[in-house]
């Protein structure tokens, strides 16, 4: 007494909820606003410490003191300055 293949019915879609869709859209969009000004706020952060930073300074008399520079004793002179 086989009833044949059994297939459950599936079950009605739940109702359109349009208030609290429109409630899910509302605070992504603020979300976004927020993340938005705190990228603003960071973009400004790091700005804002690497102003004074990016300065020409002489190779010679910065604070290393020409230390990066390998030239030969016998090049070393005042008229050659190390060329």
């Amino acid at each position: 007494m086989c009833a044949g293949p059994f297939r459950p019915s599936k079950p009605p879609p739940p109702p359109a909820d349009e208030i609290g869709r429109e409630k899910r859209v509302r605070e992504r969009a603020a979300a976004q606003r927020e993340k938005a000004e705190l990228k603003q706020k960071t973009l400004e952060q790091r700005v804002a410490t690497l102003t004074g930073k990016r300065k020409r300074r002489s190779l010679l008399t910065g604070r290393k003191g020409g230390q990066g520079f390998a030239v030969a004793p016998e090049l070393m002179s005042k008229q050659t300055l190390g060329t």
